[in-house]
């Protein structure tokens, strides 16, 4: 692996954080969060700066960026929040998935409105009765004719409920057993006769917004249909180890801000006629903290690298995501402790980060959920 990064590359990161500190910048960010908005100079700004294209070939209309790349722009969305983050990376994923199985038609979609910011894709894939569990869905596709009729209920579907949003929506279209198979992707106009879509009250995660998605026999054409019927299972998976990749760069991003938020606050405060950050109790917990990000920053970048080679990276995409949705959660944890009162009001953001942090664990693949993976690397079955 080569760690220094291309000239174009330093770029498109300065790039990316220049635009966090003029349309995105955590304040700000706490702000749409407690207003429950996504602004549109959010969307417009990645779309125009190309962001959206960035991973699809030059050839298909995009910039031809790889893994790293992403990570990259990633990381710098996450110290904003990682719910900016996942304003890129959320739409950005299906975005990918569908490009790869769709047919032209819904190639051509996303290359006009997706790449160019006009439209925006969300995943429907958990449920009520399963979420780590993904392949125990019950969501149905029944065939009628040249549509299908949907019906059952989506949980946890992030950004579903935004204008100008299709639903990427995984259902079953064959039999139960075996479970991974009968599965089939559809793309899901929100404004169907027959879906409908309520915003889930949630402790953070509140630009994107969190929703349950019911369907009531609600009648999708079969053009909607992404890549091969009842083998949605391995169109799901495609993306994953990218998905688990570039989560981990927003997971990054949020973690070092969080400690340069408290490494700024830890010199500025006094107490004992000196700044609480040259306390040796303080400052080795926050040199050891910058070890952890530094550590899940090389496990992502190792990934990264995986995959831009066409490697298999199972088990270091569960490393990245494990160690970077775990640190995440621990900065946040240690600059409450550092900001103390501070921290503790709903004015500071270390506040803010505190709630955001809670989900990283389990959104995105559970930390248990990557833990079985790793062990099943090492030839293990913890289940």
């Amino acid at each position: 692996m080569d760690f220094g990064l291309t000239d174009e590359q330093f770029l498109l990161r300065a790039t990316a954080r220049q635009f966090v500190a003029d349309v995105c910048p955590a304040e700000k960010a706490k702000q749409w969060d407690e207003q429950g908005v996504v602004p549109p100079e959010l969307f417009r700004g990645m779309a125009e700066l190309g962001w959206f294209s960035l991973p699809f070939s030059e050839a298909e209309g995009g910039d031809g960026g790889g893994p790293l790349e992403l990570i990259l722009v990633a990381e710098e969305l996450g110290r904003a929040s990682f719910d900016v983050a996942m304003c890129y990376i959320g739409v950005l994923i299906p975005g990918l998935t569908v490009f790869r199985w769709g047919n032209e038609a819904q190639r051509d979609f996303i290359r006009d409105q997706v790449m160019t910011g006009r439209h925006r894709l969300a995943v429907g894939l958990s449920e009520p009765d399963s979420g780590s569990d993904a392949a125990a869905l019950r969501t149905t596709a029944e065939d009628h004719g040249d549509h299908f009729r949907v019906s059952g209920q989506k949980a946890w579907c992030t950004g579903g409920g935004l204008p100008d949003t299709t639903i990427a929506t995984y259902v079953r279209t064959g039999p139960r057993e075996p479970k991974h198979s009968g599965i089939s992707l559809l793309l899901v106009d929100p404004s169907t006769e027959g879906v409908e879509v309520r915003r889930t009250p949630t402790l953070a995660r509140h630009i994107l917004g969190t929703n349950e998605v019911f369907f009531n026999g609600a009648l999708v054409p079969k053009e909607n249909l992404v890549g091969p019927r009842d083998e949605g299972w391995k169109v799901m998976l495609s993306n994953i180890e990218l998905e688990k990749v570039i989560i981990t760069g927003g997971y990054l991003g949020a973690a070092q801000a969080t400690l340069d938020e408290m490494l700024e606050y830890s010199r500025a405060r006094h107490a004992f006629g000196r700044p609480i950050g040259n306390f040796q109790s303080l400052a080795h917990a926050m040199a050891d903290l910058q070890t952890e990000i530094d550590s899940a920053r090389l496990l992502a970048y190792r990934a990264a690298w995986l995959l831009a080679q066409g490697k298999p990276c199972s088990r270091e995409g569960s490393m990245a995501k494990l160690k970077g949705s775990e640190t995440y959660v621990a900065a946040a944890r240690l600059g409450m402790q550092v900001c103390a009162g501070h921290g503790f009001s709903t004015e500071s953001v270390m506040s803010f980060r505190y709630r955001e942090s809670i989900v990283a664990t389990i959104s995105g693949g559970t930390s248990q959920i990557q833990r079985n993976g790793i062990a099943r690397s090492m030839g293990l079955r913890s289940y």
